[in-house]
C-alpha cells in the first residue's frame, strides 16, 4: 500500500525528488511524536510528585539535572535524660528533641490510662516538652516518645513513687485510716493535730493503722507518705481527706424483751429487742454458769433494735452490749433471767451472776468480749477496719531492709558522702580539738598550775584506771598515764543494773504510750544489749588468745551510760527513726605493757565483729515477714534492735577520744582507722537514710551542715592557737 501527502491531488507517482520527500515527511512525524510523548510526560511528573493535590512550585523543567545533594533525613526522636532522682512530684515534664512539625506521644508504663499519657508538637528549634498528669509507681518505669510521622521511638527509665492513697468513707472512726500504697512500703500518716501511726502496706498495697497522739473527738484532716522498698527517699504528701474521730462509748442499749422469768420450749426462736443507739450495732449474750454464747446481733434504727436466736435448755441471763459506727463499745444493758425448758419441766436456775460493765473502750475497733466471762464467744459485729490490729507496735517494729540495687545507687552514694563528711567535718576536728584541750592542761600543769581535784560521776576516790571512757569524755588523757593500780572489783550485781539502765535509756529514743509495747520492746532491747556486748568482750578476748597474750579481763562500765543517754536522747530530740544508739557498757582491760600495736589490733576487732553483727541483724530484718502479732512484733524489734545498737555502738567507739577503740585504732594505723570508719559511717547513714529527718527537709540539712562546719572551724582555730599563736607569745 502506498501513502500519498497531498491535500487537493489525486495520487500520481512520484518523480525523481519522490523518496526524499517521503524521508523527510516521516522524520517530522517521529520527531512530533516524540515532543508530544515528552510534552505529556513533563506534565505528569508534577502530578505524581505532589499526591495530595497541592500544586508543585514552579520549576525550570522537570528534566533538569539533579545538583547532587540529597534530602536531608527527618531528626529523629531523642528524650532528654530524666536523671536519677526518685519522682515524687506530679506531673511530670517529659522533654526531648525532634523534627519540628511531628507530633510526639508520650507514654508511661503500660499507658494503662489517660494520665499516663500526653502529646507534644515539635516546636521549629527541635524541641518538645510534655506534661504525665501521673505514672505507675516502681522502681524502673518506661517512658516511651515516638514519632507520629516516622514511627521512630525513644525510651527513657524513672524510678516513681507517688503518694499513697488515704481511703475515707466519711464515718466516724474511732481514729482507724487506712488506704492503698506501693506493696512493701512504709506509709506514714500524720493529723492536723500531730497525731502520727505508721504501718506497712502487704503485699496488695492495703494498710491501715490507728493514729496516737493528741487527737480529740472531732472531725480532723490526714495526710499520708510513704518509703519505698527501692528507694531511701520519702514520697510526697497525699492530698488531705476528713475524717471523722469518735472515740466516746456509746450509752447502754436496753432490753425490753423477752420479760424477765420467760420460759421458752427447747428450739424455739426467742424474740429479743429493745433500745439503743441510731447507727450502732446491739449484740444479745445468753450467760450460764458455763460461759457465754451469742444469741443474736441486730442493727438499731429509729432507737430500736430487735432479733431473733434459739438457744439450747438451760436458765440464762440474757445481757446485750452496743457498737457504735466508729467501733466503741458500750457498758453492758440491763440482765433479763430466762428458761428454756419442755413445758412443765423444772426451770433451771439462771445465773446468778450479773456481768459487769466492759472495761474502757479503746479508739481501735476490737473483738467484743461479754462482760463477766471467762470463755467469750465474740461475734463479727460491723466488722473490723482493715489493718487494725490486737497489738501495739513501736518504731522498731518497722523494718527498714537494705537495699542492694542498681536503682539503690544514688542511696548507697549519699551515704558514703555523708560519711566521708561527718569525718572531715565532726571527727577529725574533734580528735583535734581534745588534743589541744590536753596539751593545754599538760602545759598548765608543767608550769605548776595543778588542777583542782575533780571527783568522778561515779564516785569520788575511784583510781583513774577504771574511769578511762567517763574521762574520755572530759577530754582527759589516760594512753599514756602511768599505770593504774588495779581497781576495786565491783559488786555482780553491777553488771545486770548496768544493761538494764542502759536499755532503759536506750528506749528513751522513741515514743510508746502502751505499757505492754514498752514492756515488750524494753526486753527486746535488753536482749540487743547484751548480745552487742557480749560480742564485743568475747572478740576482744579471743584475739587475745590467737596472738598468745594474757586474757583481758572483763570490767563493767557504769560511765558509758552518759554516752548511752546522750545518744538516745539526741536521737529523740532530732527525731531519728531508726535510731543512733549506743550500748557499750562492758569492756576488758588491756594492759599498758602490751603496747599500742596491741591494743589497736584487738580494738579493730571489737569494732569490725560489732559492725558485723549490726549488719547480719539488719539483713535479717529484710527477710522477716511484717508483724502479725506480739510474738512477731517481738521477733522484728529484736533485729532492728540488734542492727542499730551494733552500727551505732561501732561508728561512736571508732571516735578517736579518750579511752574509747577508735583512739586505740587512730594510734596503732592511721590508715586502718580511716578505712574503718568510712565503712561503718557508711553503713551507719545507709541504715538511717530510709528516714532522713534531716535530708528530706531542707531547713534542717542546711542546720546541721552549718553546726558542723561552725563545730569543725572552732576546733581547726582552737588546734592553730594553741599549736602556733600561743607558742610564739
Amino acid at each position: 500500500m502506498r501513502v500519498y501527502f497531498s491535500d487537493t491531488s489525486p495520487p500520481v507517482r512520484s518523480r525523481g525528488a519522490t523518496g526524499l520527500r517521503r524521508r523527510a515527511l516521516a522524520s517530522t512525524t517521529i520527531a512530533a511524536i516524540l515532543l508530544a510523548a515528552a510534552g505529556v510526560l513533563g506534565l505528569a511528573l508534577p502530578a505524581t510528585a505532589a499526591p495530595d493535590g497541592t500544586p508543585a512550585p514552579d520549576r525550570p523543567s522537570a528534566t533538569v539535572p539533579s545538583s547532587g545533594t540529597p534530602t536531608p533525613p527527618a531528626s529523629p526522636v531523642t528524650l532528654d535524660a530524666p536523671g536519677t532522682d526518685l519522682v515524687t512530684r506530679f506531673p511530670f515534664t517529659v522533654r526531648g528533641s525532634g523534627e519540628p512539625g511531628d507530633t510526639i506521644a508520650v507514654s508511661a508504663g503500660g499507658a494503662g490510662s489517660a494520665a499516663n499519657r500526653c502529646e507534644a508538637t515539635v516546636d521549629p528549634s527541635g524541641r518538645f516538652s510534655c506534661d504525665l498528669r501521673a505514672l505507675p509507681d516502681g522502681p524502673s518505669v518506661t517512658i516511651r516518645a515516638e514519632s507520629a510521622a516516622t514511627g521512630q521511638a525513644d525510651t527513657a527509665r524513672v524510678a516513681v513513687l507517688s503518694p499513697p492513697v488515704l481511703l475515707s468513707d466519711g464515718s466516724p472512726s474511732g481514729g482507724g485510716v487506712r488506704g492503698t500504697a506501693y506493696p512493701g512500703a512504709r506509709v506514714t500518716v500524720t493529723a492536723d493535730t500531730g497525731a502520727t501511726c505508721q504501718f506497712p502496706a502487704d503485699s496488695t498495697g492495703a494498710w491501715g493503722c490507728v493514729l496516737t497522739g493528741s487527737l480529740p473527738d472531732g472531725r480532723h484532716t490526714v495526710t499520708a507518705t510513704q518509703v519505698a522498698p527501692f528507694s531511701g527517699t520519702r514520697s510526697a504528701a497525699s492530698a488531705p481527706v476528713a475524717i471523722t474521730v469518735d472515740t466516746s462509748a456509746p450509752p447502754a442499749p436496753t432490753i425490753t424483751s423477752p420479760a424477765p422469768g420467760t420460759t421458752v420450749n427447747p428450739g424455739e426462736s426467742m424474740t429479743f429487742g429493745g433500745a439503743g443507739e441510731d447507727g450502732g450495732t446491739v449484740t444479745v449474750y445468753a450467760n450460764t454458769s458455763a460461759g457465754t454464747s451469742v444469741a443474736c446481733t441486730a442493727p438499731v434504727a429509729g432507737a430500736a433494735w430487735s432479733c431473733t436466736g434459739t438457744l439450747p435448755e438451760g436458765g440464762f441471763l440474757i445481757t446485750a452490749l452496743q457498737r457504735d459506727a466508729a467501733g466503741n463499745i458500750s457498758a453492758g444493758s440491763n440482765s433479763v433471767a430466762i428458761t428454756v425448758a419442755p413445758a412443765g419441766a423444772p426451770a433451771a436456775p439462771p445465773a446468778t451472776r450479773k456481768p459487769k460493765p466492759t472495761p474502757t473502750p479503746t479508739p481501735a475497733p476490737t473483738t467484743v468480749v461479754p462482760p463477766g466471762t471467762t470463755n467469750p464467744v465474740p461475734p463479727a459485729a460491723g466488722g473490723q477496719l482493715p489493718g487494725a490490729k490486737d497489738w501495739i507496735d513501736t518504731p522498731f517494729s518497722t523494718a527498714s531492709a537494705p537495699v542492694v540495687s542498681a536503682e539503690a545507687f544514688p542511696g548507697w552514694l549519699r551515704s558514703v558522702l555523708l560519711a566521708l563528711s561527718a569525718l572531715v567535718l565532726l571527727v577529725l576536728p574533734a580528735r583535734l580539738l581534745a588534743a589541744t584541750i590536753s596539751r593545754s592542761r599538760a602545759a598548765r600543769a608543767a608550769a605548776g598550775d595543778v588542777p583542782r581535784a575533780r571527783s568522778s560521776i561515779f564516785g569520788r576516790n575511784r583510781a583513774r584506771g577504771e574511769l578511762g571512757e567517763a574521762e574520755a569524755l572530759l577530754g582527759r588523757r589516760t594512753a599514756d598515764a602511768e599505770p593504774a593500780a588495779p581497781a576495786a572489783r565491783r559488786p555482780v550485781w553491777l553488771v545486770p543494773l548496768t544493761g538494764v539502765l542502759a536499755a532503759a535509756l536506750v528506749t528513751l529514743s522513741t515514743s510508746v504510750r502502751d505499757p505492754g509495747a514498752y514492756v515488750r520492746l524494753l526486753i527486746a532491747v535488753v536482749i540487743a544489749i547484751v548480745v552487742v556486748n557480749a560480742v564485743w568482750v568475747l572478740s576482744a578476748r579471743g584475739l587475745a588468745r590467737q596472738l598468745h597474750l594474757a586474757v583481758p579481763p572483763v570490767v563493767v562500765r557504769p560511765g558509758m551510760l552518759v554516752l548511752v543517754a546522750v545518744a538516745a536522747l539526741g536521737s529523740r530530740v532530732f527525731g531519728l527513726e531508726p535510731a543512733l544508739l549506743f550500748g557499750l557498757v562492758l569492756g576488758v582491760t588491756i594492759a599498758p605493757e602490751l603496747g599500742r600495736v596491741a591494743r589497736g589490733r584487738i580494738s579493730a576487732v571489737q569494732v569490725s565483729a560489732t559492725a558485723a553483727l549490726g549488719v547480719l541483724a539488719w539483713l535479717l530484718t529484710g527477710v522477716l515477714p511484717a508483724p502479725s502479732g506480739a510474738v512477731s512484733a517481738f521477733v522484728v524489734e529484736c533485729a532492728n534492735a540488734l542492727a542499730m545498737v551494733g552500727l551505732g555502738s561501732s561508728a561512736i567507739a571508732l571516735l578517736p577520744l579518750g579511752g574509747l577503740a577508735g583512739r586505740a585504732i587512730f594510734q596503732w594505723s592511721r590508715l586502718m582507722w580511716t578505712g574503718l570508719s568510712l565503712v561503718v559511717y557508711t553503713l551507719l547513714f545507709a541504715l538511717l537514710l530510709p528516714v532522713a529527718s534531716l535530708v528530706e527537709t531542707g531547713g534542717g540539712m542546711i542546720a546541721a551542715t552549718v553546726v558542723a562546719l561552725a563545730f569543725a572551724v572552732l576546733s581547726v582555730s582552737a588546734w592553730l592557737w594553741e599549736r602556733y599563736v600561743e607558742p610564739a607569745r
